[in-house]
């Protein structure tokens, strides 16, 4: 433990006595350099070394380390495989998350991509940030790799984003008239594992706005151990699904408890805390068994320099009481071993103790929590904080902590909601090939009164071009095309409209409007350029009333509303493994974070749901399930009770059925096996009502009453014959104007032939 100190003690020792034993070379004027020689080299070193064995200076310097290291990959950010960029001209954007206003430091960007070039000509690849080019590269081979590391300046971003650009330019070169120039074997591949690393100053997430925005692409809910209270696993599952509309994953964490065993790979005791007990049982690494109080309290103070973390933390009294407990038993090892730092860890406690300032009902706040930035909320705010972090009302949390009494989200108030109230912000963008316009909204938030939205009515306009052929708006919803548009590209708007069936509708939606034009260069004379398009603010959502189905499609329209969570009072004791699993079936059927009712079932005891309802796990009294689970066997039945499947010995897996109980309909969750599935992240249902999932998500989906999709098929054609009738109506009224005039004219000339024979 003390041998940095001794080497110190020892080079400076022998430094001194080789300056002694060669006074006889100076002259006295230069024994004082000698000495400044020694002040200049030993003493500095000295103090470092003393510092190093100082719990208290240990105590100060974790105090002052307020810096926060992020490091993100593009396949945390969604990118399941790489992007590919092909064809004449590509450009791309992705956008990097930071904390928004805050500068930050070390930024740098591993863009790792490789390039197949088949087609040769003029191949050039510009990279920009924030819109401002910042690397250019041409490649003249077959194939190669295309990575490059960049820096990224400190500016502080009031987006959020970096915005990363990527232009894949390929083109034929060498020809003197203008003929088809694609490329298509020319390819750029931009790996997932591209990575994005800065650090900024937790000290400048001053507001609850920054702090939300600030948490990690995964995020960690920190929460007592042992039973949790059910005040807290509610707030807890609130918060999580309003991560994950929010585009966030989270992860569960416990405090320990003395028993439970802790991971400390990585986890670094500073060599002056290490006199200390509890620090000294922690720096072995590994697995380790926590043996009392003053261990927690020590795996708790190290800061970032320890695994251990909470983004958001679930401030109930369990918590509070147990940290405390710890912090307690280390400051009387403390006080024993080291009583001149009890000082220095008294003010490191106050700096990272959550229970330093008592919170109060409904409220929230920005603390500093293990010297990391971190959201603390009370354990009866879970619904009206959720609400606070929605879409709507997230940047209005300018303050360092508050108490929401009411976060609601705004009624439609009519059939027509617009698109720029759901997110879509209205846009010009400049277009050269191809570009897209997205915008992302939840259900719940569209979805009142029984209605579902219908028709999308998109209103675009497009300034011309040199090119002839018209530009091509498209329109999808979750990936399915809705319809398209040749656009007249006057410069005026003009209007999509597009049907949207609810087999499109998801729990979170994603439109993207794309925008094609021709390219057009007059034989080669003149160089291709952009013109401007853009989606307009009246853009809207018609809404229409719509009565569900009965499958997952239409349970999104009846939770919308409000819902019935029904848990069994078990989950309470392992929250650890029960709450991922609440949090992502939650997100995935579309329950509301801010309008649903939590409903606790005792083991022996059957309760009727008190309105549309998720049940997992939770028995109801003569329910004619259509699946049932009898340990390992799941036996699958249709709507004619014939057997659809019949297995045993599966485990690790979960079924999700549509089903009606007591007159309500919901869906019922059940576990196959001895152990549960373990969720990390959500998935999107459709239009069946049988759903088997696993530890890797949706595994199957089937709808046992229409396994041939024929309601499918019928709904295409009625709204077809529909569609044809409501065509059809002008051309009839067409048709009856003229019979009309033909015989008004023959009753004219009646008339006439008859006055002209009297």
């Amino acid at each position: 433990m003390r041998t940095r100190p001794i080497q110190a003690t020892y080079f400076c020792h022998l430094f001194l006595e080789r300056i002694l034993k060669l006074r006889h070379f100076f002259t006295l004027p230069y024994v004082p350099l000698g000495l400044l020689s020694v002040t200049l080299v030993c003493i500095p070193m000295l103090a470092s070394a003393q510092a190093d064995t100082n719990p208290g200076e240990a105590f100060r310097r974790l105090a002052t380390d307020s810096w926060i290291t992020r490091s993100v990959a593009f396949s945390e950010l969604g990118f399941k495989g790489p992007m590919v960029l092909a064809s004449t001209d590509t450009r791309r954007e992705i956008y990097l998350p930071v904390p928004a206003n805050v500068p930050l430091s070390e930024g740098a960007l591993q863009l790792d991509a490789n390039y197949l070039r088949a087609d040769g000509g003029r191949t050039t690849m510009v990279v920009s940030l924030d819109s401002y080019p910042v690397s250019a590269r041409a490649f003249t081979e077959n194939r190669g790799d295309a990575s490059l590391p960049l820096g990224v300046d400190g500016t502080a971003r009031a987006s959020g984003f970096v915005r990363l650009g990527v232009n894949w330019s390929t083109a034929l070169s060498g020809t003197s008239i203008c003929f088809n120039s694609q490329t298509p074997g020319n390819i750029l591949r931009v790996e997932p594992t591209s990575r994005f690393s800065y650090r900024y100053d937790g000290a400048a997430i001053r507001d609850l706005t920054t702090a939300w925005g600030a948490l990690p692409t995964t995020a960690v809910i920190l929460v007592a151990s042992g039973k949790l209270a059910a005040e807290s696993y509610d707030t807890a599952w609130r918060l999580g699904v309003a991560m994950d509309r929010a585009g966030k994953r989270s992860v569960l964490n416990v405090v320990p408890a003395v028993g439970d065993v802790v991971d400390l790979e990585g986890t670094v005791v500073p060599p002056a805390l290490r006199a200390i007990p509890a620090f000294a049982a922690l720096a072995g690494g590994g697995k380790h068994k926590m043996a009392d109080n003053a261990e927690i309290g020590a795996l708790l103070s190290l800061g970032q320099s320890s695994p251990f973390r909470g983004d958001i933390v679930i401030a109930d009294k369990a918590l509070l009481t147990s940290m405390d407990l710890a912090f307690n038993a280390l400051a009387e090892q403390i006080k024993a071993t080291a009583p001149g730092a009890v000082t220095a860890f008294t003010q490191w406690r106050a700096r990272i103790d959550p229970g330093a300032k008592a919170i109060g009902s409904n409220e929230v706040r920005v603390g500093s929590i293990f010297g990391r930035p971190a959201i603390l909320v009370a354990p009866d705010a879970g619904a009206k904080v959720a609400g606070l972090f929605g879409q709507l009302w997230r940047n209005i949390g300018v303050s360092s902590a508050l108490a929401v009494q009411a976060a609601e989200v705004l009624p439609s108030g009519g059939s027509v909601i617009s698109l720029k109230s759901l997110g879509g912000s209205p846009a010009s963008f400049d277009v050269l090939g191809r570009a897209e316009w997205t915008a992302t909204f939840d259900l719940a938030s569209v979805s009142a009164e029984g209605r579902l939205p219908t028709t999308l009515m998109l209103d675009v306009s497009a300034a011309p071009g040199a090119a002839r052929a018209a530009p091509v708006a498209s329109v999808f919803l979750n990936d399915i095309l809705l319809g398209a548009k040749h656009l007249n590209a006057k410069g005026a708007r003009e209007r999509i409209s597009a049907r949207i069936p609810r087999s499109a509708l998801a729990a979170r939606n994603v439109l993207k409007v794309s925008f094609v034009r021709q390219l057009s260069s007059d034989d080669c004379r003149e160089t291709p350029e952009a013109y401007p398009v853009a989606v307009l603010a009246s853009s809207h959502l018609v809404l229409g009333d719509v009565e569900p189905d009965s499958n997952f499609t239409g349970m999104l329209s009846r939770f919308a509303a409000g819902a019935d969570l029904m848990l069994p009072t078990s989950y309470l004791d392992d929250a650890r493994a029960t709450l991922p699993r609440v949090i992502y079936l939650a997100s995935s059927t579309g329950v509301s974070a801010t309008n649903a009712t939590l409903s606790w079932v005792a083991a022996d005891k059957v309760q009727d749901p008190l309105s549309s309802f998720l049940a997992m796990d939770v028995p109801f009294a003569g329910n004619k399930n259509r699946v049932n689970v009898d340990g390992d066997r799941l036996v699958l039945a249709d709507h004619s009770k014939r057997t659809l499947l019949d297995i045993e010995g599966l485990d690790r897996v979960g079924t999700l059925e549509v089903a009606t109980v007591d007159g309500k309909e919901g869906i019922i969750y059940q576990t196959v096996g001895a152990h549960a599935p373990q969720l990390d992240q959500s998935f999107q249902l459709a239009r069946g009502n049988f759903a088997a999932i696993g530890s890797q998500g949706l595994l199957t989906e089937l709808d046992t009453d229409n396994a041939s999709g024929r309601d499918l098929i019928e709904d295409d054609q009625s709204f077809s014959f529909r569609k044809s009738m409501w065509l059809g109506l002008p051309a009839l009224g067409l048709v009856f104007f003229i019979a009309l005039m033909v015989y008004a004219s023959r009753v004219r000339r009646r008339k006439a032939i008859e006055k002209a024979k009297l």
